[in-house]
């Protein structure tokens, strides 16, 4: 990429595989292969946005058939199966625990087991599944990260200088050989959403549970401001974005202690933030040492504390793009950028640390997602007729929990972790399979697959 100023050097898009010892550097399983003694495939339920399941790289992955959209009714909608179609026998697990000393939350379990039961229509009547395309940037990028699978796709139109061909799709993710379950709400869910989205992933066995983002409970949505008053007024009640009643408050509380309880039967990986939050955003913030909820952060590809992340509180960094900064703290410029001008930048402008390297992920084919096509139509059921809008720059704390949860994924899927091993024992696993990063007086831990990490930019 030419600026005028210097060029961009390029960069392998799968340097976060390798950095974290998963893939060598011919793109190569590094030791490891499938092992699951009990055969079945690892199960990464994923609470995010939709994701676009007819993605080359995502068809084999993605168990549609479990898939639940919570954006649509409270209690879910089967958007992949017939609007009218029945539901068979789901395999839940449904004698669980996690709702023991929760009210609340065992009246919503009661319900969903209702909801879930064989004979249940797959949609509500009268709703549509707000799965589209449109929706589904984030969760799509994610999916991408945890399991894709290398793919070849036909051209729809020849290919020039080779007539009808195949396209190739050498993209993959951590752990290519996972299902994953999307668990899809809207952008602001409700407490009883969110409650139903961890119940359900603990009812239907998943071996990991992910959530690339924040909860918006109006009391925890920035710790900072617990306890704090302006002129005798609360700040978390004057930032709260709406009144909350005794029974929403309820719920939000019920909420926080039954994600602590479905960690202790199986990991709870979460994003810790971008805004370089003290404790990380809510509920990355209740990881502690006596739950499986995994915090996880962000560093760059020479091996630094990204310029955005969290970093208090952290359980383990993972691979992620970066931000440059500029503010009391720290000077830390990107000295390439076309528009770079160092008059009025004091000294020492910390660039030897910024790094340009995205992470690279799977996206919405076609004209929606995080990179558009240049057609103004959606791409054809059947066949590629363009290769960029496949894949994106993606980045954030939401990629590195992704590829967090791969990993522990893959523990799974290589036969490195039990296939029980509860929420505790893999983050105990986790710990113990990465290395100690230093970065100035503080050092964090990285995945590193058989005891090495790599940072192709340093």
């Amino acid at each position: 990429m030419t600026t005028g100023r210097e060029d961009y050097p390029d960069y392998d898009a799968l340097w976060h595989l390798v950095s974290m010892g998963v893939r060598t550097p011919d793109h190569k399983p590094n030791g490891w292969a499938y092992r699951r003694k009990d055969k079945r495939r690892t199960r990464v339920a994923i609470i995010d946005t939709s994701v676009a399941v007819k993605h080359p790289n995502l068809v084999p992955a993605i168990n549609k058939d479990l898939a639940l959209d919570l954006f649509t009714a409270p209690l879910g909608c089967f958007a992949y199966r017939a609007p009218d179609a029945k539901l068979g026998d789901l395999g839940l697990c449904t004698d669980t625990h996690v709702a023991e000393g929760l009210p609340g939350i065992t009246e919503i379990l009661t319900r969903l087991i209702d909801r879930t039961s064989h004979g249940s229509r797959a949609w509500p009547e009268r709703l549509q599944p707000c799965v589209g395309e449109e929706f589904s940037n984030h969760g799509t990028a994610i999916a991408g990260l945890v399991g894709a699978r290398p793919a070849r796709v036909k051209a729809v139109r020849p290919v020039e200088d080779e007539g009808d061909a195949e396209i190739p799709l050498p993209y993959v993710g951590v752990d290519p050989h996972c299902e994953i379950v999307p668990i899809s709400t809207n952008f602001d869910p409700d407490p009883e959403v969110l409650i139903v989205a961890f119940l359900y992933a603990d009812l239907i066995d998943a071996d990991v549970v992910l959530l690339p983002r924040n909860i918006p409970d109006p009391a925890r949505t920035v710790p900072e401001i617990a306890g704090r008053e302006i002129g005798g007024v609360s700040l978390a009640e004057a930032t709260a974005p709406a009144a909350t009643t005794p029974e929403e408050a309820r719920l939000w509380a019920e909420l926080a202690e039954l994600i602590v309880n479905v960690s202790l039967k199986r990991p709870v990986v979460c994003a810790a933030g971008n805004a370089g939050e003290e404790n990380g955003i809510y509920p990355a913030n209740l990881a502690s040492d006596h739950n499986g909820i995994i915090s996880v952060g962000a560093m760059n590809a020479k091996g630094y504390l990204a310029g955005f992340s969290a970093s208090q509180n952290i359980t383990v960094m993972g691979p992620s793009g970066d931000a440059e900064v500029f503010d009391r703290t720290q000077v830390r410029l990107d000295t390439r950028r076309h528009d770079y001008d160092p008059i009025g930048v004091p000294e020492p402008n910390e660039n030897h640390k910024y790094s340009h390297y995205d992470v690279i992920s799977t996206d919405v084919p076609g004209i929606h997602g995080y990179s558009d096509s240049p057609y103004a139509s959606r791409e054809p059921e059947q066949g590629l007729r363009e290769f960029g809008s496949y894949f994106c720059s993606f980045g954030g704390t939401s990629a590195a929990s992704a590829l967090v949860a791969g990993y522990l994924s893959l523990g799974f899927s290589a036969g490195a972790l039990g296939a029980r091993s509860d929420g505790l024992e893999a983050k105990s696993w986790l710990l113990r399979h990465c290395a100690m990063v230093a970065d100035g007086d503080e050092s964090y831990a990285y995945p590193a697959w058989g005891g090495t990490c790599s940072f192709p930019d340093r």
